[in-house]
Formats: structure tokens, sequence, C-alpha cells
């Protein structure tokens, strides 16, 4: 890992960030720069003073690993979910080719950090058919309608509205099914480097953050490394109940953020 997190951890300074664009104007001032993605994590984490931004901050990681032609400079989201509900639902996001062009059209109906993303990876169509395209904002006939839930309280979570907007060519999707994995990762990751704060010592945080930096660049494909996966995930979640209720707003609540991976990790079984 090229970070030493109790030098930083050490040199760290609080800064209350209340809100969403405070946080994402420090990440790209002095995350995005920094010269890889555990180091990104572990200094986005470090920043944050909420689970909210612990997200972000791991999240961001995830999409970069996932998609390289994403803007080193850019906050992105990456738009899968489509409604299944409505009465009738919202339609999904398909393709079509006019004149040499593509166009994309329908709804997204979660995308993270909607109120302040430059760019918008989104899935078109299924199956065969199936792209992946990176949308910046500022796209003619992209609307983003940021709302706001109980749940990461601070951070917007909006929908997509997609009207014949032109799209490029497909990003390399080759990295795609390992997206859930990194995320998790990541944001565990950064959640680590967060948690130092309230701790006695940064070595058992250090060491989880080691221990996950292995695991994000060498996946499980056995049953050692499946093993050393639901290990970590025993360790951090032992490390959220050590966090006081009052270490950030909303904790409480926002702490299902770490709790919700680990059912999934643990029921893991080998490829």
């Amino acid at each position: 890992m090229s970070i030493d997190y109790a030098d930083a951890l050490s040199r760290h300074s609080e800064t209350v960030l209340a809100d969403e664009q405070a946080f994402a104007d420090m990440w790209l001032q002095q995350v995005a720069p920094l010269s890889s993605r555990v180091t990104q994590a572990v200094h986005g984490g470090l920043l944050a003073d909420r689970l909210a931004w612990v997200f972000v901050a791991g999240y961001q990681c995830a999409l970069r690993h996932t998609f390289a032609q994403l803007p080193a400079d850019s906050m992105a989201a990456f738009a899968v979910s489509e409604d299944r509900k409505g009465e009738p639902p919202l339609p999904g996001v398909t393709a079509t080719v006019l004149n040499g062009e593509t166009k994309v059209s329908g709804y997204k109906t979660w995308v993270a950090c909607c109120a302040t993303l430059s760019h918008l990876v989104i899935k078109s169509d299924r199956g065969d058919k199936a792209n992946y395209y990176c949308l910046e904002r500022s796209s003619h006939g992209l609307t983003l309608t940021p709302k706001y839930g109980a749940f990461l309280a601070e951070m917007s979570q909006g929908v997509a509205e997609l009207n014949a907007v032109t799209v490029a060519t497909p990003l390399d999707a080759s990295q795609v099914s390992h997206f859930g994995l990194r995320e998790t990762l990541y944001i565990y990751m950064a959640f680590c480097a967060w948690a130092g704060k309230f701790s006695e010592s940064a070595e058992p945080c250090e060491a989880l953050i080691h221990r996950l930096a292995q695991l994000v660049e060498q996946p499980p494909k056995d049953e050692a490394g499946l093993a050393e996966l639901k290990s970590v995930d025993e360790a951090v979640q032992v490390l959220r109940g050590t966090i006081p209720a009052t270490a950030a707003a909303n904790y409480e609540q926002d702490q299902r953020l770490i709790a919700m991976y680990s059912p999934g990790i643990q029921r893991r079984e080998p490829q």
C-alpha cells in the first residue's frame, strides 16, 4: 500500500463538511490528484466527517477502478437502477441509432451525488444489447433531479431522465462485473481510515486497510482468498461496533452503510 496511514492520521485536522458540495470540492482539490486509488480511499475517509462522505470517497475509487476512461478530475456516478414498481413504471434506458448517431432515452432511478456529479455512467439495454456510456452533466437531453432520503441523508440520491441524449463510443465494460465487490472494499477502506480517528491506536485500522488493499488488487478466486475476504469483513464489522454513536451526524442510522454489505460477503462461495 502506498500510504503511511498512521502518519496521515497524525497530520489530519478535522474539518466540518456540512454539505455534499463542500466534500466534492475538497475531494477534487485534495484527493483526485493522488497517485493511487488506495491512497484516494484512505485520504477521502480521513477528510470525511460523516458516513455519507465515507460512501462517496469509496464509491469514487470503485468507479475509477472499473471505468478507466472516466476523467480523473470529476465527480461521477454509475446509474444502473430502473423503475420496477411505478404505475406505470418509468421506462428504462434504451439506445437507438439514427443517421449514424446513437441516442439513449429513458430513466435511471438511483443516482448518487446527483446534485454535484460532473459525469454520469449509464447502462443502456440488457443482455447482448447492453452498453455503458459516459455522459457529461451538461449533455443535451439529460435532466438530473436530486432527492434526499433518511439514509445517508446529506448525500443527494436522485433520478436521471434521458431524452434522446447523444452518446459516443461505449465504455470498456470488461470490469463491470467486479464493481460490486470493489465498491464494498473501497468503502470499507475509507471507513477504516475514518474510524481511526476514534480509536486508541491506528494499528488495527492500518492493518485492515492493508488487507483490504490486497483484496482489491487480488480479488478472491479460491477458498483461501474467500476466507480472507470473510475474515476482513468480520473485522470491519467489529470495528463498526466500537465507534461511538456521537462520532458523526446520523451515525446510528448510517452505520447500515457498513453493515449492509456483510451478509452478501458471508454468503459468497468459490467461483
